[in-house]
């Protein structure tokens, strides 16, 4: 019986060279994959960069309206906006001051708005949605808004839900001294850019 060699602890003697040479392969393996990885990465870098800017509309072709900034709100009124920004089946009507619907589902409204207490006398506001024939149902309203002598800025989002052919406007309704200094406006369909329901 042929007599095993052994070290000096007396364990048996490593075959050095049959690991040195599996250790070389899984490290030859592992340069070629960080390689590969590191050329693919460089090749999205350069290829992003390499293409021109897009000039997107803010919705691409989803239903919307967006109103160009207004100002100087008093208390009390029906916003009325004075041109629309960006618009897509959707139009302002009137005095400019309702949005006429085209597409029955939800919606997104968003405002942006700043507002302040110019009498210091602990001035609220609340702005609410209101569709033209449906003045006995309950109109949307965002949280009130509670003003300061400093003006504060705020976004304002959540889901309406109007039918083709409404008309909305949006009111503030306030206490004295409430003012909106600045307003920006939005409307977006959530279903896309088709009608769904008619």
């Amino acid at each position: 019986m042929e007599r095993r060699k052994m070290d000096a602890d007396g364990g048996r003697v490593v075959h050095r060279r049959k690991r040195t040479r599996r250790l070389a392969i899984v490290v030859a393996v592992q340069n070629v994959l960080v390689t590969a990885c590191l050329a693919v990465t460089l090749y999205v870098y350069w290829d992003v960069q390499s293409r021109p800017l897009r000039t997107e509309q803010p919705f691409g072709n989803n239903m919307h309206i967006e109103f160009a900034a207004i100002s100087d709100i008093p208390g009390n009124v029906t916003l009325s906006f004075p041109e629309v920004s960006s618009q897509n089946q959707m139009i302002l009507v009137n005095k400019k001051d309702k949005i006429y619907i085209n597409c029955t589902g939800p919606y997104v409204l968003y405002v942006h708005l700043c507002y302040l207490d110019f009498l210091e006398q602990n001035a609220t506001g609340t702005l609410q949605l209101q569709v033209a024939g449906e003045e006995e149902k309950t109109p949307f309203s965002f949280p009130t808004l509670y003003a300061t002598a400093h003006e504060v800025c705020r976004m304002l989002h959540d889901i309406v839900y109007l039918s083709k052919k409404n008309e909305a406007s949006l009111h503030l309704i306030s206490s004295p001294g409430f003012k909106i200094k600045h307003a920006r406006v939005g409307l977006s369909y959530l279903l896309g850019s088709q009608c769904v329901y008619q």
